[in-house]
């Protein structure tokens, strides 16, 4: 269902179904699915209230390819006309690729743990998530898009999805910047970009995921949630284009290649000499363009990747606290717990919630 929550909440009709609820005769905005479940049975239920809630758009703009199978619970809620959002904790229980369109208007995702898998554009290069990274993505016009997911690979995950009826009619509650911002990303025929942690947005994805509220006040605290998304990664977006003003395309690309080095290498990544070398920087402007765009020295965000590789080691294979930091670089469990803390807010044995409640 990984998949599935993507390709029902980031390119088609706000739509998903409950298999005890099909035969409801009043239209609904927000839906519930769990237990384990096929592609093919979600858009079955999800037929059932497109059929009460919208006109189906024509077969030739539906098609899509299907399959695998999946395990756990997504919702999907849309929170004003044009306006959707989605979370989701799936596993995918055999290998999985749903290839499909996706209409004109920019996706926000926030993975929190596990993997989103290999989004591909078509044409385009491969969309890849991050956890707790905001990932945004522009559609100037309908593409179609393969999702290829793993078996075995789970996905903890909060989406966001403005079209542009929800531009259109809340122009008068928008400010200009933000018309104008999401007025590019959807006139530009496709733009991709992953977005520094966020705090805020990290908090409203987690209390999206385990939130107990029900009825009138689930719809509340989900759409002052999801609209709180939109507005921080429109801010996040914002703040990356003044940073790419002032440093300056040749200097911004460079500080991009030396984060991409990093990452392909965070348990023995280069010295700051001889990573700034490949780039082809100077030390301090790497560490200054680096710190400008990330908000943070090189070392900590090595640092924060490792700890970040080592929650999951944790919370997705078990492995105790002391030994997962060992595998990232930590010699000392006791400054590894510490590093932790700082990090996360808690100690590694603690870990996240595992629970859900039925919004």
């Amino acid at each position: 269902m990984l998949a599935m929550s993507h390709a029902v909440s980031h390119g088609m009709n706000p739509f998903v179904g409950t298999n005890h609820d099909l035969e409801s005769p009043m239209p609904m905005r927000s839906r519930l699915i769990e237990g384990e479940f096929t592609p093919g049975d979600l858009f079955r239920e999800a037929a059932a209230l497109v059929a009460l809630s919208a006109p189906f758009p024509a077969p030739e703009t539906k098609q899509q390819i299907l399959s695998g199978q999946f395990k756990g619970w997504m919702w999907m809620d849309e929170v004003h006309p044009g306006l959707n959002g989605s979370a989701c904790d799936m596993v995918t229980l055999s290998d999985a690729v749903i290839t499909q369109p996706i209409e004109r208007s920019v996706l926000i995702t926030m993975l929190l743990r596990g993997g989103n898998g290999v989004l591909m554009p078509e044409p385009g290069e491969a969309i890849v998530c991050l956890p707790e990274r905001p990932q945004i993505v522009g559609l100037g016009e309908e593409r179609r898009y393969a999702r290829s997911l793993t078996a075995g690979q789970q996905c903890v995950r909060v989406g966001v999805m403005v079209r542009p009826t929800f531009v259109e009619q809340r122009a008068d509650a928008l400010s200009g910047d933000d018309l104008d911002l999401l007025d590019q990303l959807m006139s530009r025929g496709f733009r991709s970009l992953t977005l520094p942690r966020c705090e805020v947005m990290v908090q409203l994805s987690k209390a999206l995921v385990e939130s107990s509220y029900c009825g009138s006040l689930g719809s509340l605290f989900r759409e002052s949630a999801i609209t709180q998304m939109m507005f921080q990664a429109l801010r996040l977006l914002r703040t990356e284009e003044r940073r790419f003003r002032r440093l300056g395309k040749r200097h911004h690309d460079a500080v991009i290649e030396a984060r991409t080095l990093l990452d392909a290498a965070l348990l023995s990544p280069p010295g700051t000499i001889e990573l700034a070398r490949q780039v082809g920087l100077n030390r301090n402007a790497l560490q200054a363009g680096f710190k400008a765009m990330f908000g943070t020295t090189i070392f900590g965000y090595v640092r924060e990747q490792r700890l970040t590789m080592a929650r999951v080691l944790i919370e997705e294979h078990g492995l105790g606290a002391a030994e997962a930091g060992y595998k990232v670089g930590f010699a000392s469990p006791s400054a590894f717990s510490a590093a932790y803390r700082r990090q996360f807010g808690h100690s590694p044995t603690a870990g996240l919630p595992g629970t859900r409640h039925k919004a």
